[in-house]
């Protein structure tokens, strides 16, 4: 769950014009699941002032990190052991890339498996300084020219989660939310065009049945097992703890 330095820190903001970040966390029975972290850049190519007859670029395709870093082990062979078992936690991800510069449509998704939730924090620390061109064509187009670091933001380190076959809950900490609120931009009111520039949806998905969820603004899926909230930049900017919730399982 970057929609939430990143959401509710506001600095990860800056980096888009237009955008929709969408976050969707699927858990298995024993904890281990899948997170996937999307971008929706289509508004921002629309109002980029990319001419008509500007050059068709397309792309359409899935990196397999497992599979690049098998067509590289021999020369991964070659470095360090602490840097071979850095490159190796890149295994866990996969990333989409969908862009077409004449229809002006740009979908970015990286999708990670994780063991349990102490490994889900580690999202954004294993994608930290890691030198592949494939990430850089995702890094480029979601951080800022005046920024740092490596332009993904891992809004999971900002909550504190459990999760059981009984509930699953979910609470931004202590210190994210004292950030928040010193962030808060004050002149931000709801009629501000600026409020829906950036939009967010979190979703989790389980493997129970959902029998009641605390939080008023969660949709419950058609299924009963799972649920989606959404927000704008302004309900983020005032309501930091907007996607907390406790989910109760039948």
């Amino acid at each position: 769950m970057k929609l939430q330095k990143i959401i509710l820190l506001f600095v990860i903001l800056t980096t888009f014009l237009s955008c929709e970040i969408v976050q969707e966390t699927r858990f298995d029975k024993d904890g281990s699941g899948t997170y996937s972290l999307g971008f929706d850049m289509s508004e921002m190519m629309k109002s980029s002032g990319l001419k008509s007859d500007t050059k068709n670029e397309q792309l359409d395709t899935v990196f397999k990190f497992a599979d690049i870093i098998a067509l590289k082990k021999d020369s991964i062979a070659t470095l360090s052991k602490k840097e071979q078992q850095k490159i190796k936690q890149l295994e866990a991800f996969t990333l989409y890339i969908k862009s077409d510069t004449i229809a002006k449509k740009m979908l970015m998704r990286i999708n990670y498996t994780f063991n349990d939730l102490e490994d889900l924090k580690l999202f954004g620390e294993k994608l930290k300084d890691q030198n592949f061109k494939e990430l850089t064509a995702f890094t480029n187009k979601t951080q800022a020219k005046d920024t740092k670091g490596d332009g993904i933001p891992d809004f999971n380190t900002l909550y504190d989660m459990k999760y059981s076959a009984k509930k699953f809950s979910i609470k931004i900490t202590k210190k994210a939310l004292n950030d928040a609120l010193k962030k808060k931009d004050t002149t931000l009111t709801k009629d501000n065009p600026m409020a829906n520039m950036i939009r967010f949806k979190t979703r989790y998905i389980f493997p129970y049945r959902i029998k009641k969820v605390t939080n008023e603004n969660a949709r419950i899926l058609s299924d009963f097992k799972g649920i989606e909230i959404s927000a704008n930049l302004y309900e983020v900017n005032n309501h930091p703890d907007f996607f907390d919730f406790e989910v109760f399982f039948e």
